[in-house]
Formats: C-alpha cells, structure tokens, sequence
C-alpha cells in the first residue's frame, strides 16, 4: 500500500483502526450536506463503508487515503479523506474508469487541501498507476468542489446522470494536470511497502 507526502499532507490507506474517523467525517455537517443528501449515517453504516475502501485497496492496489494535516508536535490532525476509485456510471463497460473522489470536514475546508490532496492523488494516478486521464463527478449545487476543480487540473466536460442525480462530468489528463515545479515524486524505502513520497 502507498503513502503519500505533500508538504502539508500525509495520506495513508484506511485500516480497520479508522471506524470512528470515518464515521466522523461522514457525519460532519459539511459532507453530510454535500454529499449525503442531508442524512446522517449510521455507525453500522459507516463500518460496512470502511470495508468497502479497504476492499478496494486490496483488490485495486489504490483508492482513498485518510488525509492528516502535519504540525510541527507531530500530532496529525485529520482533516478527510481524498483519493481514487473505481466507479462512475458506466464502470462495468468501462473497468478502467478511475473517479477522483474527496471529502473534507468543516475544519480543514477552505484551505486549499482539497486542491493538495487531489494533485497528489492525480500525479499518483499518472506517475504511478500509469492511466491517461481520471475523471469526476461533482453535484451542481456543491460549490465547494466545484470551485475546487480547476485547481486539479479538472475540465468540466458535460452534465451527466450519475445515481439518478444530474451531475457535472469533469475529466483531468497528464497534459490537463496542474503539476507545480516543485512537485517531483520519489519513491523512497520505509517500513511502508511501496511508500509514495510526493513533496508539494
């Protein structure tokens, strides 16, 4: 499993010790409303998610990190979780369908760490996974994400109906990616298999 490192940001896989982050984040305001039409997740629920993320990284070998913000005591503070999955409208015709997928809670929203998170999640795609583009879908009335796209490097291509819900269709390739001079990944040793270090 990778790890990624920007220069504010450490994301890491999930692992079973996540239940009540995850269910934090699911319950915060913010995501509840942006992307939960307005309801409150059960506990039980929010378990049977965290399998379905740490299915997906052993299947996939990818998928959401759980996104800390570094300090200088050491002490993260987590902030959400961002990063790719398989999914998306037609994923059975299209298998290698990759969506770029982000939550945030109210705490760390605002601060540019979606835009961080999702170029290091993009240039991993790219860099690491070697795909030739990532896609989104982002609902018409989450501002936050939709502001938060072009910072990525997301194009908006059309309006599309994803899980009987209009949504807008953005798509970011390797030529579309925002890749800032000083972001050049290494991959380096740890105790980590596969560690990914990506300095911002």
């Amino acid at each position: 499993m990778h790890i990624l490192e920007t220069q504010r940001l450490i994301l890491r896989p999930p692992s079973h010790n996540d239940e009540l982050l995850l269910h934090g984040l699911r319950s915060d305001p913010l995501v509840v409303n942006a992307v939960g039409e307005g309801v409150y997740p059960t506990i039980e629920q929010s378990k049977a998610e965290l399998l379905r993320l740490i299915d997906h990284w052993q299947h996939n070998h990818f998928g959401l990190w759980m996104v800390f913000i570094k300090s200088e005591d050491r002490n993260r503070k987590f902030a959400g979780s961002c990063g790719l999955m398989r999914s998306g409208p037609n994923m059975p015709e299209n298998p290698k369908n990759v969506e770029l997928e982000y939550y945030l809670n109210l705490e760390a929203s605002g601060k540019g760490i979606a835009g961080e998170g999702g170029r290091a999640a993009i240039k991993f795609a790219f860099d690491y996974l070697g795909l030739d583009k990532v896609t989104a879908f982002i609902r018409t009335t989450n501002e936050r994400a939709l502001r938060a796209a072009p910072k990525v490097g997301l194009i908006y291509v059309c309006d599309r109906i994803y899980n009987n819900i209009i949504m807008r269709y953005f798509e970011v390739s390797p030529k579309t990616a925002i890749n800032e001079d000083s972001l050049n990944p290494e991959v380096a040793t740890s105790r980590f298999a596969g560690r990914a270090a990506y300095p911002l």
